[in-house]
C-alpha cells in the first residue's frame, strides 16, 4: 500500500529538515514524499532540494507565487498517487512507527476512511517535552456521524491537526476548503467522515511543536479562527439538531468559549491587544467581556442553586427581618 505523504512547506528553515528525517526513518517504506513549497525566502526549498538529491521517494517542486497553506496542501493531494494520502507539516515529526501503525489499520478495517492517531507537544526545537495531550476520544473504531457530533458537541478538532491523521485517497479530490482560515483541516476530516468511520490510535504517534512562528500560534493571534468556527456551523447546521441546538443557539455558546480561550490566551502572555486591530480587535474585546459575564452568571447561578443556599434559607429570612427591623427602630428615633 503506497502512502503518499504531502508536506507544504513555508519558511521552515529552522525545523524542515528534522521532519523530513522523520520520514526517511519510517519502519514502513512504502512511500512517496511530496514537497510543494510557498515562496519561501528563507532557504527552505534549497534544504529540501539538497535532500532530494541523495533519495528518489522524495518529490519537491516550488509554486510560481503564494498560495496559502490549505492551497498548498490541495497543490499536493493533485500530485498525490498513493492509496492512502498522510498530511504533514514542516515543523512537526512522526514516531518511526506512525506509518506502519496506521496504513495497519487500513488494511484491516473496511469502511474506514480516515485514521488518527495521538499526539505529544514539543514546545520547543530543541525541547523534546512529550507530554500527552488528551484527546476525549474512543479508542478504536468510531461512525462517521458519532465522531462528527462529537466535534460539534465539543467545539474541538478532536481527531487532530494534518499530522495526525492518515486517509482513503479515494477522497481526496475533496480537497481542502480554502475560504477556512485554521479549520480547514476540521472540515476535511468531517467531509471524510460523511464517508466512512474514524479509527482512533489511542497512542502518541506524532509529535506536534508549539512555537511562537508556529502556524497554530499565528493562527492563535489572527482570531480568524472564531470566524471559521461560525462557518462551520452553518456548514454542519443538519448535526445541530441531533444535539437539540438551533445555529443561534450554537454560535452564542461558542461565543462564551472562544472568550474565555481568548482570555486564557491573554493570561498565559500568548496575546496582547497590540498584536490585533479591525475586527480581531473587536473580537477581542467582546469574547473576553462575554467570558467576564458567563463565568459571573454561573458562579451566581451555582451559589444560589446550590443545597446549602436552600437550607440556610429560613435562618436567612430572619436574619433579614431583624436587621429590617432594627432599622426601623433607628429611623423612628
Amino acid at each position: 500500500m503506497l502512502v503518499s505523504i504531502c508536506l507544504p512547506t513555508c519558511n521552515g528553515r529552522e525545523f524542515v529538515e528534522q521532519a523530513i528525517n522523520s520520514v526517511l526513518q519510517q519502519t514502513y517504506q512504502q512511500y512517496e514524499l511530496l514537497i510543494c513549497d510557498d515562496c519561501s525566502d528563507d532557504g527552505t526549498y534549497e534544504i529540501v532540494q539538497q535532500i532530494s538529491q541523495d533519495n528518489n521517494k522524495i518529490i519537491c517542486w516550488r509554486n510560481s507565487e503564494r498560495a496559502g497553506l490549505f492551497a498548498n496542501y490541495n497543490n499536493c493531494l493533485a500530485r498525490a498517487s498513493g492509496t492512502v494520502i498522510k498530511p504533514f507539516a514542516q515543523d512537526d515529526l512522526l514516531a518511526d512507527t506512525a506509518l506502519a501503525r496506521m496504513v495497519s489499520v487500513f488494511q484491516r478495517e473496511s469502511g474506514v476512511v480516515l485514521v488518527c492517531a495521538d499526539k505529544a507537544q514539543q514546545n520547543s526545537y530543541a525541547a523534546a517535552a512529550r507530554d500527552k495531550i488528551e484527546e476525549p476520544l474512543a479508542s478504536g473504531r468510531i461512525k462517521g456521524g458519532d465522531a462528527i457530533l462529537g466535534c460539534l458537541r465539543s467545539y474541538r478538532n478532536l481527531i487532530g491537526e494534518p499530522v495526525s491523521v492518515l486517509f482513503d485517497a479515494r477522497y481526496k479530490d475533496l480537497g481542502f476548503d480554502t475560504n477556512y482560515h485554521s479549520l480547514g483541516d476540521l472540515d476535511y476530516w468531517l467531509r471524510l467522515l460523511e464517508k466512512g468511520d474514524l479509527f482512533h490510535i489511542a497512542e502518541p504517534l506524532v509529535f506536534f511543536r508549539e512555537h511562537q512562528s508556529s502556524a497554530t500560534s499565528t493562527l492563535l493571534k489572527n482570531m480568524d479562527w472564531v470566524l471559521d468556527f461560525y462557518r462551520l456551523s452553518k456548514q454542519y447546521e443538519r448535526y445541530l439538531k441531533e444535539l437539540a441546538l438551533s445555529r443561534e443557539e450554537y454560535c452564542m455558546r461558542f461565543t462564551e468559549l472562544a472568550g474565555a480561550l481568548i482570555d486564557q490566551l491573554v493570561r498565559a502572555g500568548k496575546l496582547q491587544i497590540e498584536q490585533l486591530d479591525g475586527f480581531r480587535e473587536v473580537a477581542y474585546y467582546s469574547m473576553r467581556r462575554c467570558a467576564e459575564l458567563s463565568f459571573k452568571g454561573r458562579e451566581y447561578d451555582a451559589v444560589v442553586n446550590s443545597t446549602s443556599w436552600r437550607i440556610t434559607g429560613p435562618l436567612r429570612y430572619l436574619m433579614g427581618q431583624k436587621k429590617h427591623d432594627s432599622n426601623e427602630r433607628t429611623a423612628r428615633k
